[in-house]
């Protein structure tokens, strides 16, 4: 029994392989860049919410000064990469202590192969002295 010759040949399957190999692999490299510029975009927002609690609590300012302070933070070092920043600065005074608490919400904006948008939250507090 004599068999066709196409199906024996197997002379071009390694470039066609090859191929296949490489985008996988590029889609896979592109992912765990999106994701490594996801978690630095969540790390960002996280540590402007603190720095706007700090700076309102420790330098003595405004509390819309701290607002100011983590849009600045979040502008200056994510860019683009975050989309519909709310920042929400808020004064609780339960006699004995104030509290000022800083609230920022956004949407991470997705920089690779999957188009996600990553929602990120974060809350600060920071216990502000008051003199008797």
């Amino acid at each position: 029994m004599r068999r066709h010759r196409l199906l024996n040949a197997i002379d071009g399957s390694a470039p066609v392989e090859a191929i296949f190999a490489m985008v996988l692999t590029l889609l896979l490299a592109l992912g765990v860049v999106q994701v490594a510029l996801t978690l630095y975009a969540r790390n960002v927002v996280v540590s402007a919410v603190h720095e706007g609690a700090r700076a309102a609590v420790e330098l003595g300012r405004d509390p819309a000064d701290a607002s100011r302070v983590a849009r600045e933070t979040i502008a200056r070092s994510a860019g683009g990469l975050v989309d519909d920043l709310a920042v929400d600065v808020s004064v609780v005074d339960d006699g004995d202590e104030v509290e000022l608490i800083v609230h920022a919400s956004a949407d991470l904006r997705a920089v690779g192969p999957l188009p996600i948008s990553v929602p990120v939250d974060a809350t600060a507090t920071a216990g502000v002295e008051t003199r008797r």
